[in-house]
Formats: structure tokens, sequence, C-alpha cells
């Protein structure tokens, strides 16, 4: 198997030669160890794919030669929105990846009423979002994808219910007894009909009564994954492997 690199330049034909990032080029030759003459696959996080040749190192650029393009893995046919509350360090990062793997084609983070993280503006943010760019561009290599899983800066609970998106099936995990189980509803809504599918996940804490009821107001629909607790980490994936399931992706 191929190692796979990340090019933030666009891919274009073969015979091209491609320099990656200082970042990229780094991680090529001090912990994959490539040498000059090494075969490769590189990816543009757009959809694009090529074998490709090293051909030299130049100071802090690694040069590669595309030679012919490869495919990946399609994409699921409907986009899949994961909503996601912020939580402290691993479990939120152990969610992004698992969502990347899935196939998530967005990520949107906010900060609930009963979120434990918190999240400002400035150079620690910029960190962070940083990390989880991180985070996701190894997912994304790892789990054999060709386009990168944007994910935009965390905002409130009030703007990520409220975002705009009339065409999308919009579900949000609450652990109530009596809300129908996200299976249950999936079967009943024919999702493979929707222009996109949007999933919550709120804080360990849950999301209050207030948040829950802004949300119904703003188009979301309560469902539930079973009796248990999760952990965010794991109803995310929970939730995602549901959906792929009903549109028989997995």
């Amino acid at each position: 198997m191929l190692r796979r690199l990340f090019s933030a330049e666009p891919l274009t034909a073969p015979g091209t030669v491609v320099r990656l990032d200082p970042h990229e080029s780094h991680h090529a030759r001090h912990v994959l160890r490539l040498k000059t003459g090494a075969r490769v696959a590189v990816f543009d996080g757009a959809g694009r794919q090529f074998a490709a040749t090293v051909e030299r190192f130049e100071r802090r650029r690694l040069a590669i030669v595309l030679d012919k393009p490869l495919p990946g893995p399609p994409e699921t046919p409907i986009p899949v929105v994961l909503y996601l509350a912020v939580t402290k360090g691993a479990a939120f990062h152990s969610a992004l990846q698992r969502a990347v793997e899935l196939g998530a084609a967005e990520i949107i983070p906010f900060a609930a009423e009963r979120s434990v993280a918190t999240v400002r503006a400035g150079a620690g943010l910029d960190r962070k979002m940083e990390r989880w760019r991180q985070i996701l561009l190894a997912a994304t290599k790892q789990s054999g994808r060709n386009r990168l899983t944007p994910i935009v800066p965390p905002c409130s609970f009030e703007s990520a219910v409220q975002r705009p998106d009339p065409r999308a099936i919009r579900l949000c995990c609450a652990p109530d007894p009596h809300t129908p189980r996200l299976s249950e509803v999936l079967r009943a809504a024919k999702p493979s009909a929707a222009q996109s599918l949007a999933i919550m996940i709120g804080p360990e804490g849950g999301l209050t009564d207030d948040e829950v009821a802004l949300a119904h107001r703003s188009g979301w629909q309560s469902v539930s994954l079973g009796p248990r607790t999760l952990r965010v980490e794991t109803a995310a994936a929970a939730a995602l492997t549901l959906l792929l399931a009903a549109l028989q992706e997995i």
C-alpha cells in the first residue's frame, strides 16, 4: 500500500511537479523517512488523488512528480453534517476522527449550556482550530478518503440550530425515554430522498429542556440513541453509523 501524502496545491495532470508544504514535507522526510524515488499516493482534499514519485527535497519542501490518477472511496450520496458539542481534549479529538472515518461531510462545533469546555476567540482558539484540522487530515489519510472534512469555528447553540438549511433532515439526539429511536425515525423519513442530513450531538450532560425546545422551533426533530448513556464520541459514531446504514453505505 502506498504511503498517502497531502498536497495543499490542487492536483492537475500526470507529469506535473507538486511541492508539498513544509509541515507535510517534514512528516514525509523525518517520520515516514521517504527517500528520492519512493512511490507514494498524494491527494489534494478536493477529491483528486494521484500515484506519484518523490523527486527531490528542496530545503523545507518535498517535490513529487504526479503519475496516474488513483480512485478513492466514493463519498456518501447525501452529505451528512455533524453538529458536535465541544468537549475537552481527547474525547473531542476522538469524535473528530470517527466522524471523518464514517464520512461526515462537514463538522459544526458548538457550545451548549452544559458544555464543560470553553471556547473563546483569540490565539487559543486559533491553536485549537489548527489542531482540529490536523486531526481531520490524519483521519482522512487513514480512512482513504480524498476529500477533507471542513470544520468551522465553534458557535453558540442558538447559532448552530438556526443555521439555514431548509432542505436537510435535521435530527437532534436527546436522551429522553419518550423520544423515538433514531433508527425508527430514519426508516420513516426516507433519508435517501433528502438533500442533506444533519445530526446533532449535545454535551455529556445533555441538552437542556430550553435548548431542545429551541431546536424544535428551528425545525429539528428529537431522536434517541437508546436507553444507555453514551459518551459524546460514542454517540457521534453511533449516530453516523445508523445514518450510513439508512443510506445503505455500510
